[in-house]
């Protein structure tokens, strides 16, 4: 596992240590308002939520929720976010160190990470957030009907699936971008890759 440093409250655009990169090394074109390029990756893991909402209620023939517990879900939904940041870094190879923090004036977390990895590994790393997604969802898909449950699985899951928008927006276009087999190195100026010679 990766050495994980926990830095606290920074502000957004922190510069951390980096890494030399080889001069052949291209940018990633990413939308410089990353906040409001990233929302249209909301839409279908929503619709995948709600889809999964409606086929249980379906099939145990009523919707079944106590709106009481919904702030829970909620509150449980946000407070997992620093996890979210977590289960990025522990992808990066055990030899790397991870900067993790919060950034309150964006209201927002961070992973950074300016080691380079593979494409394939960027791509999980990116994607692995989405598990505090689709396990509170699965737990209410499986689990026995239950108002209060439902109450705290919904909206908890349904957090876990949109927090990840940035992170499907960049896997999106790392898919167009960038060659298999290439190289991601993270930078303070932005995502870079290469292929080795």
């Amino acid at each position: 596992m990766p050495k994980i440093i926990w830095v606290g409250n920074k502000p957004w655009g922190t510069e951390f240590p980096e890494f030399p990169m080889p001069k052949s090394a291209r940018l990633i074109d990413r939308p410089e308002n990353i906040f409001t390029a990233c929302l249209p990756y909301g839409i279908i893991p929503v619709l995948f939520s709600y889809a999964l909402i409606g086929i249980k209620w379906h099939i145990i023939g009523t919707k079944i929720i106590d709106p009481v517990f919904m702030p829970v879900g909620t509150v449980l939904g946000l407070l997992m976010i620093p996890l979210h940041e977590i289960l990025h870094a522990v992808c990066f190879p055990k030899t790397a160190t991870v900067y993790t923090g919060i950034s309150m004036d964006k209201f927002a977390a961070f992973s950074v990470c300016n080691e380079p990895i593979a494409r394939t590994r960027f791509i999980v790393m990116s994607l692995m957030p989405v598990l505090l997604g689709l396990i509170p969802l699965v737990i209410f898909i499986v689990a026995p009907s239950n108002a209060i449950l439902s109450g705290i699985c919904i909206p908890s899951g349904i957090i876990g699936m949109l927090s990840p928008m940035p992170d499907y927006m960049d896997v999106h276009l790392v898919c167009k971008q960038v060659p298999k087999r290439a190289m991601i190195q993270m930078s303070n100026n932005g995502f870079f890759w290469y292929t080795k010679d």
